[in-house]
């Protein structure tokens, strides 16, 4: 085999012919087919996963990031992640996106640095005024505060803080 076909298994990301997936064209629509439903805390990890992109000057599906979401191990907590997941095409079989238990909701966050180790730790953490707003809401709320939560500015979802 040519080295080219063993590329898809190295720590890097980026173009190449294993890396052919691609941006959904609606978000929202993604969410709602691969997570069963749309609720704040997927539109939370989608626009986590878009800052992500941005601040690491990345491209959605090229896999140069890794990303590991400390978030409690329960629903609806673990709905972040799949937000991430469509917000960055990060992906957990290719372990560029990793679960890892929060004890309490105040510990969420959400640690973003570059495959090749090169530059800083990107550290989001939702702000517990904004999680307590969205947690343990009833199911006829999911819709208009995942709308709420899609408009919002960032800064008011989560800070950011390179470390």
């Amino acid at each position: 085999m040519e080295k080219s076909q063993h590329s898809h298994h190295g720590p890097a990301g980026g173009a190449s012919p294993w890396n052919q997936g691609q941006a959904p064209d609606n978000w929202w629509e993604e969410v709602k087919r691969s997570h069963g439903h749309v609720g704040p805390w997927n539109v939370l990890g989608y626009r986590m996963g878009q800052a992500a992109l941005r601040e690491f000057k990345s491209r959605w599906g090229h896999h140069e990031l890794d990303i590991v979401c400390y978030i409690p191990l329960s629903t609806p907590f673990s709905c972040l992640a799949d937000g991430v997941v469509i917000g960055t095409g990060n992906s957990i079989g290719r372990l560029d996106i990793r679960l890892a238990e929060a004890m309490s909701i105040e510990l969420i966050e959400v640690l973003v640095r570059r495959k090749d180790g090169e530059g800083s730790i990107l550290r989001m953490r939702p702000y517990a005024e904004y999680l307590e707003s969205i947690r343990a809401r009833p199911v006829e709320q999911l819709e208009g505060l995942s709308l709420k939560t899609r408009d919002m500015a960032e800064d008011e979802l989560f800070e950011m803080t390179m470390i």
